[in-house]
């Protein structure tokens, strides 16, 4: 069983692996095209800023007037009109007392440019370089602003990359957690089939053993005594198999024939298979309805009896209520009830916890596993709540409106406080195994 499951948990790793590594390139070719997609948006609004001033400063240039230097308002502060020479003929505020901008000229055929300046032991510079006219002695209007601290620095590239990181632990977090669940149904049958071979494993070693011994000396071992166990190891080997059939059947989804069923009359039917041994007691509580299958209830009650018996003192009582519209049949024992701990784990297949390996060894491990699977198949649930003492399982199902069943009534057996008297005549005899 070891190596299957360190199979799939590989696979899971590799699959993850794989996942996130293709995630990580999507993401990252990603936050390069946003990081690039960002600085340009930001360069691009400045630049459009600092070319409508450029323009209005031209414009003045040209109609014969020198601009306003307080003219200059918003994002664009520093501008500067520098003619041909060189020389600052007006300058901004911000832009007053600093040297020439730039000493990027525009072409007469190309008089708009952009311009980043930067100096050394300055901020970058984002400019509009505005040549007022084609005349060879035309002045230059520079407009601009000091570049962005988004742009400037790493931090950009900071945010989006740490964004990046959690974009790709998350998604590697959730790629485990997605292809452990879709690898979850094969881990549960790759366990399955490992544990049901061992206990296939076991009563055919037992069966060719005493075989062997008997071809090998036939004159110390009873024909008879072989007979007699190889017919145990069958029926060991037969009942296995049947129940693995019936969870196959139920697993499947394999619907049975659906009925009205009146539950206190078939748990007390029930309750008089099991005739000799330990008692059992049935308190019921007035007609009590379901819809679903009669042979896959039997074998449940049936099941959870011959549990409850195997491990009981003096005795078991069997209740059928109803309650918050749903069908309660609890099943309870006086032994030495179940652990918390093994409540969920008992309801395994192939689970036998060791009390029911000493008081029966020939059970299957499957009829508790076949009953919860039964109840969920009826909408119901199986589960062991607390009891003063012993073990006490608890079945609900959905009640079916007595409407539905037409007011129908069936036989049920008269019962006393001390017991049952007699009842109807039984169904099929479930072969349950003992589980605990």
């Amino acid at each position: 069983m070891v190596r299957p499951m360190r199979f799939l948990h590989s696979l899971q790793a590799r699959y993850t692996t794989a996942a996130t590594t293709l995630l990580f390139l999507i993401t990252a070719l990603g936050g390069v095209s946003l990081d690039l997609a960002v600085r340009y948006r930001i360069e691009d609004r400045v630049f459009f800023d600092a070319e409508q001033v450029a323009a209005r400063w031209s414009a003045q240039v040209r109609s014969g007037t020198l601009p306003h230097p307080a003219s200059v308002s918003g994002a664009i502060h520093l501008v500067q009109l520098v003619d041909a020479r060189g020389r600052i003929l007006v300058a901004s505020p911000d832009a007053a007392g600093r040297p020439r901008l730039s000493m990027l000229r525009p072409p007469a055929d190309d008089r708009l440019q952009r311009r980043v300046e930067c100096a050394p032991g300055r901020p970058c510079l984002l400019l509009m370089a505005n040549r007022v006219s084609p005349a060879p002695d035309a002045p230059v209007v520079y407009a601009g602003t000091v570049e962005p601290p988004l742009c400037g620095t790493h931090r950009l590239e900071y945010l989006i990359g740490g964004a990046g990181l959690l974009i790709v632990l998350s998604g590697a977090r959730l790629m485990w957690w997605i292809i452990g669940r879709a690898l979850r149904p094969a881990e549960r049958q790759a366990q399955f089939a490992a544990v049901t071979s061992h206990e296939l494993r076991t009563p055919i070693t037992g069966l060719r053993l005493q075989l062997e011994e008997a071809l090998i000396h036939p004159d110390q071992v009873n024909p008879r005594d072989t007979i007699r166990g190889a017919l145990s190891a069958a029926g060991r080997l037969e009942a296995i198999v049947q129940d693995l059939l019936v969870m196959a059947r139920l697993r499947d989804g394999r619907a049975e024939p659906h009925e009205p069923i009146d539950l206190a009359a078939l748990v007390t039917a029930e309750a008089d298979t099991h005739y000799g041994g330990t008692p059992v007691k049935v308190c019921t509580s007035g007609d009590v309805w379901v819809h679903g299958s009669r042979i896959q209830l039997i074998r449940l009650v049936g099941n959870l009896l011959s549990n409850a018996r195997r491990h009981a003192e003096t005795g078991v009582t069997i209740g059928v209520a109803s309650a918050d519209g749903r069908a309660v049949v609890t099943v309870t024992d006086d032994g030495n009830g179940i652990a918390r701990a093994d409540r969920e784990r008992i309801f395994e297949r192939f689970t036998r916890l060791d009390e029911g390996r000493c008081r029966d060894s020939g059970g299957t491990g499957l009829g508790l596993a076949i009953s919860r699977d039964i109840a969920h198949a009826h909408g119901g649930t199986l589960r062991i709540e607390d009891s003063p003492r012993g073990a006490r399982f608890v079945l609900r199902l959905p009640l079916l409106d007595r409407k539905a069943t037409g007011g129908r009534r069936s036989p049920r057996p008269g019962r006393t406080d001390h017991g049952r008297e007699s009842g109807p005549e039984p169904g099929p005899e479930p072969e349950p195994g003992p589980d605990r």
